[in-house]
């Protein structure tokens, strides 16, 4: 047989239409002929689809032997039903159909895998752009907390100042005591309003939980308490107080280390005292 004639047999022999003698001619045909071969998947693809297009029906035995006698007994002129359709379909293009599904679904899996890297990318931007932020913010309140601190500083030593340069006004000098030999501070005050400023150098920093407290002690009178402050690395402290009134006359100013919340009553070893006023 030509290899013609073997790809006409092609069509039969997918819809099993051959008879045993040609069926194994083709088979040893279609083991050294690569092209046959891939033909023959290309027949029975589109056999398959048709199968699945139309309704299934078992023809009679009396029609499948008077097919297949007319087969055998043909001419070559009019080629069969058969063997026409089979050239007249063509293979290749319904396998390429057949991929489309494959790379339309590829292209979505491809496609929501870049969304999803892209959410991911901008998610994370989001969390760093919000970091970033916070971090911003709280470096912005830190230096407004400063400047507010700063402000009130400035303001005290105004205040200090211009009470320091005004006329009349009552100054004392504060000693240290065994506790705090190097210790001294300044206590300037007006008679009148009882406004006050105390500058102290030399002091020890207190612990953690300790502050330093002023004292008002009148003669023949307890101890009244004034505010409690802290002190630099050298010991230095400015601060703004208001005398009591019965306490601008005779009056001993000293400074005790106390608790942090303050006391009514002083409890600890006096750094800093005055003479009489």
């Amino acid at each position: 047989m030509e290899h013609r004639e073997y790809q006409e047999l092609l069509a039969l022999y997918a819809l099993d239409a051959l008879d045993a003698s040609e069926a194994r001619a083709l088979e040893a045909h279609l083991n050294t002929c690569a092209a046959c071969s891939a033909e023959l998947a290309g027949v029975r693809e589109a056999a398959a689809l048709l199968a699945h297009a139309s309704t299934p029906a078992e023809p009679r035995a009396e029609v499948r032997e008077r097919i297949l006698k007319d087969a055998r007994n043909e001419s070559p002129g009019p080629q069969p039903v058969a063997r026409t359709f089979a050239k007249m379909v063509p293979l290749r293009p319904s396998a390429v159909a057949t991929r489309w599904p494959n790379v339309l679904r590829l292209a979505a899996a491809l496609a929501f895998v870049a969304l999803l890297i892209g959410v991911i990318v901008f998610w994370r931007r989001d969390v760093r752009s919000r970091r970033e932020m916070a971090q911003l913010s709280r470096q912005i309140n830190t230096q407004q907390r400063e400047l507010l601190r700063d402000r009130e500083v400035l303001a005290r030593q105004h205040e200090a100042l211009a009470l320091l340069s005004s006329p009349g006004m009552n100054k004392m000098e504060l000693a240290g005591t065994q506790t705090a030999k190097n210790a001294r501070a300044t206590f300037v005050f007006d008679r009148e309003t009882g406004r006050s400023v105390l500058l102290t150098e030399g002091l020890p920093a207190p612990p953690a939980d300790m502050a330093y407290e002023v004292w008002f002690i009148p003669k023949g009178h307890s101890p009244m308490p004034g505010k409690m402050f802290s002190v630099d690395a050298a010991g230095h402290a400015m601060i703004s107080d208001h005398v009591p009134t019965e306490a601008r006359e005779n009056t001993v100013i000293a400074i005790t280390l106390e608790p942090k919340r303050g006391s009514a009553a002083p409890t600890g070893a006096i750094y800093l005292s005055s003479s009489s006023s």
